[in-house]
């Protein structure tokens, strides 16, 4: 791996964060990095392509592209919808008080960064492969992204349409059915498969370092900023620790009745 690519990667998502910083200070919006977080991937993917420009480095950056805009159009939508910054911002910006500033740079869009360049590290290491013809693993990689964007895609639409809809005698506040059925949070699921198809993708020469990208990514959303910030709030709620009971956290247990 060229180490000056490294460090371009490296600075680019750095002058990238800071550039969010800068106007989550103005604001007073830290909610702006998780908008912020799908469109760094793109902006990897692109240096990639534009540095090394192949059939596979092309490939990734139109399904990162897809995944990162979509990701963030719908963060963007839920962003401009309120008048304040998300909840776990505003309770980490109070708990902060006077050293706000400081900690909203380094807990929020440092770490952030640090993060989206372990998770980006097979988009990064692409650039650098020496062979670019698609093989077997490659494809099967592709066959895994469109299963894991299909899988969140769907439990998004589920969820959504759930939340839409007036609540009825019995139907509970839980959304319990369709994928919902076999795992707590099936849109982190098919997340996590989304990386892992990306890692085979582009298996190559750097294959033993660039599986430190899915590894992260499932890490993350099963046991930090995914099912447990997702979870905070019904701890109490009887409702959902009897759905919690017998429905897996991430990983779809087909099995249950």
């Amino acid at each position: 791996m060229s180490i000056n690519l490294l460090l371009i990667n490296l600075g680019a998502v750095i002058i990238f964060m800071h550039l969010w910083f800068v106007y989550a200070a103005i604001t007073k919006r830290n909610d702006i990095a998780d908008v912020a977080w799908g469109l760094g991937f793109i902006l990897l993917a692109t240096i990639g392509v534009c540095v090394n420009f192949n059939l596979k480095t092309l490939l990734v950056w139109l399904l990162v592209s897809f995944w990162g805009f979509r990701l963030a159009w719908h963060i963007f939508n839920r962003f401009i919808r309120k008048k304040q910054e998300d909840k776990r911002y505003l309770n980490w910006r109070q708990d902060w008080g006077k050293n706000w500033l400081f900690w909203s740079w380094a807990k929020v869009f440092l770490t952030q960064g640090f993060f989206l360049f372990l998770v980006a590290l097979p988009i990064i290491f692409l650039s650098q492969q020496t062979t670019n013809d698609l093989t077997l693993v490659n494809l099967i990689g592709l066959l895994l992204w469109i299963f894991g964007i299909s899988f969140e895609t769907i439990a998004d639409k589920q969820l959504k349409t759930f939340l839409s809809k007036p609540k009825q005698a019995g139907q509970g506040r839980i959304m319990k059915t369709g994928l919902w059925k076999f795992s707590r949070h099936p849109n982190y699921f098919g997340e996590a498969v989304i990386w892992w198809g990306m890692w085979l993708i582009t298996f190559g020469d750097y294959f033993w370092l660039t599986i430190i990208g899915p590894i992260t990514i499932t890490l993350l959303l099963r046991f930090v900023s995914g099912v447990p910030l997702a979870e905070a709030g019904f701890k109490d709620d009887k409702e959902f620790q009897e759905y919690a009971k017998k429905t897996p956290a991430m990983f779809p247990n087909l099995f249950i009745k």
